[in-house]
């Protein structure tokens, strides 16, 4: 079956849906195919980790205590009002996107696209 372009899809969605058709596509422009994503295990993210520059390191571990401090807050009982809940997961909720926006141009690194 083809897969036929609709308006709201890009070229990078279709060839994640496509596996054969990621041959071409930049390690930085592809998107990881649903095999790819059930299969990453924590040995590929212990690997990933080490493909990554000290910039880089730095730059998600810090995103990832910062998430993990604000998100973890929301899972105990504090005295919180709901306003300071909502508050907190309102937060927790932007770092997750800031987390994927900053991880995201490193796929190539993380799934082993880029030549090593």
């Amino acid at each position: 079956m083809q897969l036929q372009p609709s308006s709201s899809q890009s070229s990078a969605q279709l060839a994640s849906q496509n596996p054969s058709s990621q041959e071409g596509i930049s390690p930085d422009d592809r998107l990881p195919t649903a095999a790819e994503v059930r299969s990453f295990k924590a040995n590929n993210a212990a690997a990933a980790w080490d493909h990554l520059t000290p910039e880089q390191q730095r730059k998600i571990g810090a995103l990832a205590v910062e998430l993990a401090t604000v998100g973890g807050s929301t899972k105990f009982d504090l005295g919180w009002t709901l306003k300071q809940l909502d508050a907190a997961y309102d937060r927790t909720d932007a770092l997750l996107q800031h987390f994927y926006e900053q991880t995201e141009p490193l796929w190539a690194d993380f799934y082993g696209w880029r030549a090593q």
